[in-house]
């Protein structure tokens, strides 16, 4: 039999993902376990008849064939179940943040496990019946908060809309609003007329027993007391039946409880987790009190502020200023006099005094001088303190008085805190050598140093693959600084200072690339654009799209990066550009998503379709690049895929008006059945399928000489004569030209193998006589030590013959 359970003293979300699994999963039996509190036992009871929500004991005696795990992956929480678990075969749907030990399974980074599986549902075309969205929704909205909790996504609102449809409203709002008893209420008085306050490291904290009462929910009255209280925190201790539960809630900046769990072999978020201890109330405190956990420090300024900051020097006209500003993208930066801060500027004072006809006025006339700064070890708190009441928008950050960053609203508001263990998930997918170079680096990368791992490698690690080359953004020192270190720490890389970059040879062929961090800005569509020094969130500003503009700072300290909401659009397997004009400016970023999209299976956003029409007018301009991307899509596992989604998205005519798709249909086909497909061929069938001159497409777009005689290749009008005159290529070429042949052509090809004759010798400028006898006699030779198995191994080895053989040429 087949069984779904979630973990003990289950929550709504885990009664909720139990009936959207049972639905994901026909005939899994659907068990509940352990003791049940507060709304959960209401739900449970309401639906256990409806959803056939079964107990251990209600299970036939017969072995669990596969064990449906959900909202946890830690198999030591499910009780009677744990073995079944470890013996497998187990299929796990959690959203928590995943452990080093986690098993594989279905994990996203959502507000609730419920998301996780309505989104399955979703995608497979399945729709939960009344009761199940009525449960899913009262689960999605509880571990959410009402969608208010800072662990929630866009897929939770999404999926939040997508149950209401199915769910019965009215019920639902007695669920997830079920008043305190009278012995809760008991509680609550007593821990608001009495709480046990603890100052810890920088937080203040209550922790407090509740004894002398029976099963309290505990989650419902913590939330309540930290409303209630203003705690950063809020630990309850609740005995039962020799065993304590603690029940933690924690303010947005508060602790994180998830980790401080996590130490007691419980689990949850940063905001709300849980965890069940043998030990007693009492010594259960002590060890709480000892967590490292109250000893993490509150961000600084340096680690939210904006460094390589390019200032604008005192001496600019407010025209330069306007126009140097716009090129930045900035709405405001400092002014400066060689390295030292005079002032600051907005863009709306200097639009202002355009208006009024001061283009050619200095920019300190028109720039504020009494300015409000910051020091990168200021508390985050502080700066943000001071944004508010003075209603800037901006604070230089000032080291020695020398501009270090800068911190605006924009650093303040955003982007909000990634989910937990994203840096562990990223770093586990590289290959261990990898891990290694990147520790190095980061060791000896100099003070005031930013290394980052950019783009693909964070997008593909974090999709579960391992990256093949790595790209590494270097912010506040100079790449050729760090590559002098590294030479001394046994890292040798190639440096390229004209790019301003520098490469290391990693293993199975893969590189390193090391580059300087860069801003740009297009002066025209589609021409190339004017690269100018930048910082990290200016680099990844670049990126053609979300998904791309991913990071994980590796120094000074791990911390994952995501500016413009890349990891949302990753799960959704959304494409979708940082900027409406982003295709306008190049669009060649068209053929690198249809890429994308094609190895992924991702969808474009509608807006960047949507642009897609507009992008086409400058494509001449952009032919240069262009011409790489069509090379990358022959490299690619399915170009025919490629080929498809350009078409689909109305893009084909990029390349021009091509006949081709059904062939590169049928060599996908061929590849993806195990067989070899050379790039040389889908380049042939390509052009095969040009309308108009062929040869000046390919002169055009720089294809090979070889793979425009390719695509000339015709099937002989007699193939079992004249098979043998093919090569590989060729009869790979027109099997998939021409699909009702390519079986006589394999026939044909089979039975009378080609060899070399005497005539072949005789093409390669050998003149008649008894040197083309030898050659014939040294190629035999090799046939009967099956050095060579075909007719192009036999020329390869008849070239290298004549080459080394004096006289031997005509």
């Amino acid at each position: 039999m087949r069984v779904i359970v979630a973990h003990e003293n289950i929550d709504l979300d885990g009664l909720g993902s139990l009936a959207l699994a049972r639905r994901l999963h026909p005939g899994a039996r659907a068990v509940v376990h352990g003791p049940i509190e507060g709304q959960s036992r209401a739900a449970y009871s309401l639906y256990k008849g409806a959803l056939e929500l079964l107990t251990p004991d209600d299970l036939p005696n017969e072995d669990i064939e596969e064990l449906i795990v959900v909202d946890t992956h830690d198999f030591s929480r499910l009780g009677p179940f744990q073995a079944a678990a470890q013996r497998g075969p187990t299929v796990v749907y959690d959203h928590h943040p995943r452990s080093a030990a986690a098993p594989a399974g279905h994990y996203r980074d959502t507000g609730s496990c419920v998301t996780l599986l309505a989104a399955e549902l979703s995608r497979s075309g399945l729709e939960p019946t009344r009761d199940e969205a009525t449960l899913a929704l009262a689960g999605l909205q509880a571990d959410t908060n009402f969608l208010r909790s800072a662990h929630t996504v866009r897929l939770d609102f999404e999926m939040a809309g997508w149950l209401a449809r199915h769910a019965d409203l009215e019920t639902l709002r007695g669920l997830v609003s079920e008043p305190l008893s009278e012995e809760a209420l008991r509680a609550l008085a007593e821990l608001i007329g009495a709480p046990h306050w603890r100052d810890l490291g920088r937080f203040r904290v209550i922790v407090q027993e509740l004894e002398g009462y029976g099963r309290l929910p505990g989650a419902v009255l913590a939330a309540r007391l930290l409303s209630l209280t203003g705690a950063d925190a809020v630990i309850l201790l609740l005995p039962h039946e020799g065993q304590t539960d603690a029940v933690g809630r924690a303010a947005p900046g508060g602790p994180d409880l998830g980790r401080l769990m996590r130490e007691l072999d419980g689990g949850g978020h940063a905001q709300a987790a849980s965890a069940r201890s043998a030990l007693s109330p009492r010594d259960l405190e002590a060890r709480l009190l000892r967590s490292s956990v109250w000893n993490q420090r509150g961000e600084t300024v340096a680690e939210r502020m904006t460094r390589d900051v390019r200032g604008l020097q005192v001496t600019l006209s407010v025209g330069e200023a306007a126009l140097e500003l716009a090129r930045l993208g900035h709405s405001g930066a400092p002014v400066v006099e060689g390295e030292q801060l005079v002032g600051v500027v907005s863009r709306r004072d200097l639009e202002r005094a355009l208006r009024h006809g001061l283009t050619h006025t200095p920019l300190a006339s028109v720039m504020t001088r009494d300015v409000l700064t910051v020091c990168p070890d200021d508390p985050l708190e502080h700066a943000a303190d001071l944004i508010k009441r003075r209603s800037v928008g901006r604070l230089p950050v000032l080291e020695a008085g020398r501009v270090v960053g800068i911190l605006t609203r924009s650093d303040l508001l955003g982007p909000p805190a990634p989910p937990q263990g994203l840096e562990e998930r990223i770093l586990e997918n590289l290959r261990p050598t990898d891990r290694a170079v990147l520790a190095r680096l980061r060791d000896l990368a100099p003070p005031g140093a930013q290394l980052s791992l950019v783009g693909g490698a964070v997008r593909d690690a974090l999709l579960g693959r391992a990256p093949a080359d790595l790209d590494v953004v270097v912010s506040g020192a100079d790449v050729f600084r760090i590559t002098e270190r590294a030479a001394s720490g046994g890292l040798n890389f190639v440096v390229h200072p004209r790019y301003n970059n520098a490469t290391l040879k990693l293993e199975e062929g893969a590189t390193l690339d090391l580059v300087q961090a860069r801003d740009e800005y297009y002066e025209a569509p589609g021409v190339p654009p004017t690269v100018v020094p930048g910082n990290l969130l200016q680099d990844l500003s670049r990126r053609d799209f979300s998904v791309n503009a991913l990071a994980l700072q590796i120094a000074p300290q791990e911390r994952f990066v995501d500016a413009f909401g890349g990891l949302e659009d990753l799960e959704a397997g959304v494409l979708r550009v940082l900027h409406p004009l982003s295709f306008l400016e190049d669009p060649s970023r068209i053929v690198r998503g249809a890429r994308l999209a094609a190895r992924l299976a991702f969808r474009l956003h509608e807006a960047a379709r949507e642009s897609i029409a507009a992008a086409l007018a400058g494509a001449a301009a952009a032919q240069v690049r262009l011409r790489s991307e069509l090379d990358l899509i022959f490299g690619e596992p399915f170009p025919g895929a490629v080929m498809e989604t350009l078409q689909r998205w109305g893009a084909a005519a990029l390349y021009g008006p091509n006949d081709s798709l059904a062939a590169l249909h049928r060599a996908d086909a061929a590849k993806a059945a195990g067989e070899e497909v050379q790039g040389e061929v889908y380049r042939a069938l390509w052009l095969h399928g040009v309308r108009g001159d062929r040869a000046e497409y390919a002169r055009h777009w720089q294809f090979p000489r070889r793979t425009l005689e390719l695509s000339y290749a015709r099937l002989p009008e007699n193939l079992t004569e004249e098979a043998w005159r093919l090569s590989d290529l060729e009869v790979r070429f027109l099997s998939l030209l021409h699909p009702q042949r390519a079986a006589e052509l394999e026939v044909a090809r089979n039975l009378q193998p080609r060899r070399v004759r005497g005539q072949d010798v005789l093409d390669l400028g050998v003149s008649p006589g008894p040197e083309v006898g030898q050659a014939l006699e040294y190629l035999n030779g090799l046939r009967r030590a099956g050095r060579v198995r075909s007719f192009d191994d036999e020329m390869q080895a008849l070239r290298a013959y004549l080459n080394r053989t004096p006289g031997a040429g005509g």
